[in-house]
């Protein structure tokens, strides 16, 4: 029984010391470059509106990947379409700045905003927009994907067992 004891105390110290070992390891392996990029020079592909989506126009659709953080968990985006209305449900937390171009968002309560070059909004998973794109819109766009509420909770806490050891 003390053996069980004494290690069910050495424990948390051990998972403790192994959090910090991996943070740090984490931490310094991490890419320190940063990312800029001009529009005119992106690699655009082709990214379709779901058919089901458009409400009226034909729209023709490209992204363009900017840069991702470290752990996957966010990308940048640019992306553009040409005039069209559509429905647009999100998959993401999503923050856009919009570059070029204008667009009539109306909100699933039924708020509608104008939005303009230099305009930011966020838009959070599984919200629904009508989208009214009168011409060409040009956005950056940032998506921040969930994290299970698991992980979400064990990232947290090695964050704070982090900040206890070195603060």
């Amino acid at each position: 029984m003390k053996k069980f004891l004494a290690a069910a105390a050495i424990l948390p110290v051990l998972v403790g010391a192994g959090a910090f070992a991996e943070i740090q390891l984490h931490e310094q392996g991490r890419p320190v470059a940063s990312t800029a990029i001009r529009p005119g020079g992106a690699a655009f592909a082709p990214a379709p509106i779901p058919a089901h989506w458009v409400v009226a126009g034909d729209p023709v659709t490209e992204v363009a990947e900017v840069a991702q953080t470290h752990d996957g968990s966010a990308q940048v985006y640019l992306w553009r379409t040409t005039a069209s209305t559509f429905r647009w449900t999100h998959h993401a937390d999503e923050i856009v700045t919009i570059l070029d171009g204008e667009v009539f968002i109306t909100d699933a309560d039924g708020r509608r905003h104008h939005l303009t070059p230099g305009d930011v909004a966020h838009f959070p998973v599984g919200s629904v927009q009508l989208w009214e794109v009168p011409r060409t819109l040009l956005k950056s766009a940032i998506l921040k994907h969930r994290s299970p509420t698991l992980i979400e909770a064990s990232l947290r806490w090695l964050r704070r067992a982090r900040a206890l050891v070195t603060g």
